[in-house]
């Protein structure tokens, strides 16, 4: 088995993931070469009497109680055998040889731990759409170049989670590393709570044992966008849970917070921050930077 699908889903609308599950029932890959594992993460219904997989021999659901994303994609990872595991969120179709380049990627890259591609939009609601510089809070992305690294610090080089593909031995060096840092499982989402950073972590796994990381264009995935999801409060909140994870993740990979730049300068800079752009704009500022501080409050007391 070369190749493992894994879709985490909690409480999912299950229209949707129907159209997932659709779009990777027409992969080109042969269906011999890989295996699906949906992963039903404590969903108040559960998914298995729900979803129909018979059309994939190698097709399953597997229930995963601990709530979290993080622990939804470990019991994803446990469950499967593929060299290779591709995972795919419950709002992402996949183009129909995502599969087949995701393969070609691996033979063709050796150096690389963990890959993806672009991320496009289909919304909902088209007309409600927010500006693009708002693009990167709905997880959307667009390449116009083929991009690899092994520095943590490059960040267009640094696969998203929609489409993630992960080495197995990444995927192995991760659960492990997260048995002696169990601050990890807190990174990414968490039923309500908007919490990011377990995709990046997973590629940073990989910079630390030697590979790089990477994003291809011929790698495509739709991410469906609720209209829910196009207004200024969701957004706010997307932006206030990015700044949330920017210092939790911090604390994750190095054990200490970051450091604030208490200079005058660096006062200046943050007003500026929240001081440019559209009002949008403004607000989305301000509130990455009140996710920054409350994060910094909760863990310095922790601490």
């Amino acid at each position: 088995m070369r190749l493992s699908v894994v879709v985490p889903a909690h409480n999912p609308d299950l229209r949707v993931l129907g159209k997932v599950l659709d779009r990777l029932r027409v992969q080109s890959l042969r269906q011999a070469e890989w295996e699906l594992v949906v992963v039903d993460n404590n969903s108040a219904a559960p998914l298995a009497p729900v979803l129909d997989l018979s059309w994939h021999k190698n097709g399953v659901v597997v229930r995963e109680e601990a709530l979290g994303l993080t622990r939804a994609r470990i019991a994803g990872f446990r469950s499967t055998v593929g060299s290779l595991v591709v995972l795919v969120d419950d709002d992402n179709l996949l183009a129909s040889d995502y599969l087949d380049q995701a393969l070609r990627v691996d033979d063709t890259f050796p150096q690389l731990g963990t890959w993806g591609g672009a991320v496009l939009p289909k919304f909902e609601r088209p007309e409600l759409a927010p500006p693009p510089s708002m693009f990167p809070l709905l997880t959307l992305r667009a390449l116009t170049a083929d991009l690899w690294s092994n520095d943590i610090d490059h960040h267009a080089s640094t696969p998203w989670g929609a489409g993630l593909c992960v080495r197995r031995e990444v995927a192995e060096r991760y659960i492990l590393d997260l048995e002696e840092r169990a601050l990890g499982l807190e990174l990414d989402l968490q039923g309500e709570r908007l919490v990011y950073g377990g995709d990046t972590d997973i590629a940073y796994t990989g910079c630390g044992m030697g590979f790089g990381k990477g994003v291809f264009r011929a790698l495509q995935v739709e991410h469906l966008i609720p209209a829910s999801r196009c207004s200024e409060e969701y957004l706010c909140r997307v932006a206030e849970g990015r700044g949330y994870t920017e210092v939790l993740h911090c604390l994750v990979r190095t054990g200490k917070l970051p450091e604030i730049d208490s200079s005058l300068a660096g006062w200046v800079r943050r007003q500026r921050s929240v001081r440019a752009g559209t009002a949008v704009e403004r607000r989305v500022a301000r509130a990455r930077l009140i996710g920054m501080e409350r994060a910094r409050k909760e863990y310095s007391e922790r601490a």
